[in-house]
């Protein structure tokens, strides 16, 4: 608002919002997600094919034994895919 001296009712219609998917994967034990190449090589597949049409958050709950997997992307099938592909990934290393 300040660089463009526009409200922000203005700044906001240049948003477009994207289907968004959440889930969380139930996990024994948090180990660091860096170091399960099995996950890492499917978030970062995920992460290549939206390229900057979308994004990936993969984090683990500050409070309960999960991880939250969300992907937001254009179309909903490709986002539900995803998060879907991450999640099996997580719950095959850690779940």
């Amino acid at each position: 608002m300040v660089e463009t001296g526009q409200p922000l009712s203005a700044l906001r219609r240049a948003m477009q919002r994207l289907p968004q998917r959440l889930v969380n994967v139930r996990v024994r034990e948090r180990r660091e997600l860096a170091a399960l190449p099995g996950v890492q090589r499917v978030i970062d597949r995920v992460n290549h094919d939206l390229g900057d049409r979308g994004r990936v958050l993969v984090r683990y709950s500050g409070t309960e034994p999960l991880v939250r997997v969300m992907v937001e992307g254009e179309q909903v099938a490709q986002v539900e895919r995803y998060c879907e592909e991450i999640a099996a990934a997580l719950r095959e290393s850690v779940g």
